[in-house]
C-alpha cells in the first residue's frame, strides 16, 4: 500500500477529517438509514450542533460520555460531536445485561450518557433505573446519584414529539432530556470554535470495553491517530470517494466503528446503516444500495450464499470485501467469492488492543492465500513471534506469540495499570495473547490463542491449526474445538461442528477423513453437531461456553474414541 495515500488524514483529529471531508464533497451521501440519507455537509453541521449542545451542559474536553445505542445516525453524531469537542466515547455493547451495563458506566467514570428507551424489545431505561434506584429521587438538571457518582447528564435519543404520539411510551423521566430538545437550546459557536482548538491528535478518542470472556471487560483507550489505520482497511478495499459500505458490523465495536464508518468518514464513502444483521434486509441492501464494500464473519457469508434468493439478485456492484474470525476452506471461500460476484475476498486478523487489522490481505493476493487467513501486515507497525516460554523470537516457519510495537498499540487498559503492564512490554510491545507464524514470503498466519492451546500426551495442540484442516470437509461449514480434561492424556479435543444445509458428519466420517492429514494425537476425541456456534456480539467464538457444553455433553452422553 502506498503511504502517502494516507496524508489526507495524516495529523488530523477526528473532527478536523470530518471538516475536510464535508469540504471535499459536501453534497455527497454519507450516512443513509431506512428513513433518511444525510450528505457530508449536513452530517457536519449536525455535529456542529449536538457539539455546542454537549458544551451547553458543561461537557468538555476528556469528560467521558457513554453511547447506548445501536447503528444509527445518533450514534455516529455523538461519536464525532465528542471528538469534535476532545471528549472521550464510551461504547456499551447494546446486548449487555445491566450488570454488565453498570460496570462499564462505573468503571468508565462516564459524565453523561446518551441512550434509547428501547430495542430489541429490550427496556434500556428500566435497566438504567435497576443499575441507579437513586435516579428515582433525581430532580431536573444535574444528577447526583450515589450509584454512579461520575454521571450528571442522561440523554434520550428518540425524538421528543414521540411520547406524544406513541401512548404505550413512557413520559420523558425527568432524571432525562431528549436529544432533539437539547439540540434546540440556545448555542455558543465561539465556545465550540475554542473548544476545538484546543483538542490534539493524541488526545483519547474512545475507550472501547473489550468483551471480558477472562475477566470483567478492560477498558482499550486508543487516540485520534487511529484515523491512519482505519484509512488503510478502506484503502485495502479499495474504497473511493462515491463508494458506498454495508454498516451492519455493531459500531459499538472497533470492527464495526473502524472498518466501515471511520473508512467512509475520510475516503468519501457513504455509509449505509444496519442497526442489526437479518439476512433478507441484507441482501436488500447489498443490491438497493448497490453496495461497493463490506466484510464479516463467515457466518455472515455463509448466510448470504445459502439464501434461496441469492442467485436472483443483481450483486454486480459488489467489489471487495474482508472476512475474519473462523477459518473457511478453499472451496467455500471460492463459493462466497463466486456467488456474491467478489472480486476479491481478504482475510485479516487484528484485535482491540491493536487498533484493528494487524495483518490484511492485498487485492492481488491469490485465494489460496487468503483462505488461509495469511496476510501481510497492514501498515508500518512491527510485528515479531515470540516463544511464550523462552521470551526467545522465533525464526520463520515457527509458531509463537504475537507481538507487537507501533502507532497502532492502544495507549493501555483505563485506570488498570497492572493489566497495561502485564500486556504491554517497558519498550512499547504490545503482547496479543493470540498464536501466529510467519511463512517464507512474510505473510503472517494465526495459528490460535495461547489460552486455547491444549495439551495432550504433553504435546502442544493448536485449535485453529485443526480446524483449519477439519473445514476442508464438504460437510463442514464452521468447527471450534477446545481442550477438555483426559485421565490418561491431560486433554484432549472437543469438536464442535456447524454442517452445511442438509448435510450431516459422523465421529468415524470424521477421523477418517483426518488420517494422513493430522497426527493422531491432534484429531478430536470428541464430536457434537450444533446449529450455530456460539459467538459473542462482536463475532467471537465463544470457546469458554463451549468448554461447559463439552463438560456437560461428556457426563450426559458416552462417545466413540479414535482407534
Amino acid at each position: 500500500m502506498n503511504e502517502s495515500l494516507l496524508s489526507v488524514v495524516d495529523g488530523l483529529t477526528l473532527g478536523q477529517a470530518l471538516r475536510q471531508s464535508s469540504t471535499r464533497w459536501p453534497e455527497q451521501e454519507f450516512f443513509k438509514t431506512t428513513d433518511v440519507a444525510v450528505t457530508f455537509s449536513q452530517f457536519d453541521q449536525r455535529v456542529d450542533q449536538f457539539s455546542k449542545s454537549l458544551l451547553t451542559l458543561g461537557l468538555a474536553r476528556q469528560d467521558h460520555v457513554a453511547v447506548w445505542l445501536g447503528n444509527s445516525l445518533e450514534w455516529a453524531l455523538t461519536f464525532c460531536a465528542c471528538a469534535r469537542i476532545g471528549a472521550v466515547l464510551v461504547p456499551i455493547n447494546t446486548r449487555y445485561t445491566a450488570s454488565e451495563a453498570a460496570y462499564i458506566l462505573a468503571q468508565s467514570d462516564a459524565k453523561a450518557l446518551v441512550l434509547t428507551s428501547t430495542l430489541y424489545g429490550i427496556n434500556y431505561l428500566n435497566m438504567l433505573e435497576q443499575i441507579a434506584p437513586s435516579l428515582a429521587d433525581a430532580q431536573h438538571g444535574v444528577l447526583e446519584l450515589k450509584e454512579l457518582p461520575a454521571l450528571k447528564h442522561v440523554i434520550l435519543s428518540e425524538p421528543e414529539h414521540a411520547t406524544s404520539q406513541v401512548t404505550s411510551v413512557k413520559p420523558l423521566p425527568v432524571y432525562a432530556v431528549h436529544l432533539e430538545a437539547l439540540m434546540e437550546q440556545p448555542q455558543d459557536h465561539e465556545q465550540l470554535q475554542r473548544a476545538e482548538r484546543v483538542v490534539s491528535v493524541e488526545d483519547i478518542l474512545l475507550i472501547c470495553y473489550t468483551s471480558g470472556t477472562t475477566g470483567k471487560p478492560k477498558g482499550v483507550m486508543h487516540n485520534h491517530r487511529v484515523l491512519k489505520q482505519a484509512t488503510r482497511v478502506g484503502l485495502a478495499l479499495d474504497l473511493k470517494p462515491g463508494g458506498r459500505i454495508l454498516g451492519h458490523m455493531p459500531l459499538y465495536h472497533v470492527a464495526g466503528l473502524y472498518m466501515g464508518f471511520v473508512p467512509a468518514l475520510t475516503l468519501g464513502a457513504c455509509f449505509i446503516n444496519m442497526p442489526q444483521w437479518e439476512t433478507t434486509r441484507a441482501l436488500d441492501l447489498l443490491e438497493q444500495e448497490r453496495i461497493t464494500a463490506f466484510g464479516g464473519i463467515p457466518t455472515h457469508f455463509v448466510d448470504l450464499v445459502n439464501h434461496p434468493s441469492v442467485t436472483q439478485r443483481d450483486l454486480s456492484s459488489i467489489e471487495n470485501a474482508w472476512i475474519g474470525g473462523s477459518p473457511v476452506m478453499q472451496a467455500t471461500f471460492e463459493t462466497f467469492k463466486t456467488v456474491l460476484g467478489l472480486k476479491q475476498l481478504m482475510s485479516t486478523y487484528g484485535m482491540t488492543e491493536n487498533t484493528i487489522s494487524t495483518s490484511f490481505n492485498r487485492l492481488t493476493d491469490p485465494i489460496e492465500v487468503c483462505c488461509q487467513n495469511r496476510a501481510p501486515i497492514l501498515g508500518p507497525s512491527e510485528v515479531k513471534i515470540i516463544d511464550p516460554v523462552t521470551q526467545v523470537e522465533q525464526p520463520r516457519g515457527l509458531v509463537g506469540e504475537i507481538w507487537c510495537r507501533g502507532e497502532t498499540v492502544m495507549l493501555g487498559y483505563y485506570k488498570n495499570p497492572e493489566a497495561t503492564r502485564a500486556t504491554i512490554t517497558t519498550d512499547g510491545w504490545l503482547k496479543t495473547g493470540d498464536l501466529g507464524r510467519f511463512d517464507a514470503e512474510g505473510f503472517l498466519s494465526v495459528t490460535g490463542r495461547l489460552k486455547d492451546m491444549y495439551k495432550t500426551g504433553g504435546t502442544n495442540v493448536y485449535p485453529a491449526e485443526v480446524e483449519q484442516c477439519l473445514v476442508q470437509h464438504p460437510a463442514i461449514a464452521i468447527v471450534a474445538i477446545v481442550g477438555v480434561p483426559d485421565a490418561r492424556l491431560d486433554e484432549v479435543g472437543f469438536a464442535f461442528i456447524q454442517t452445511h444445509p442438509n448435510m450431516h458428519i459422523t465421529h468415524a466420517e470424521l477421523r477418517a477423513f483426518c488420517q494422513g492429514k493430522l497426527a493422531d494425537y491432534k484429531v478430536p476425541r470428541y464430536l457434537k453437531l450444533l446449529e450455530a456456534i456460539p459467538r459473542t456480539t462482536t463475532g467471537k467464538v465463544q470457546r469458554a461456553a463451549l468448554v461447559e457444553l463439552a463438560s456437560a455433553e461428556r457426563l450426559s452422553t458416552s462417545y466413540s474414541t479414535p482407534g
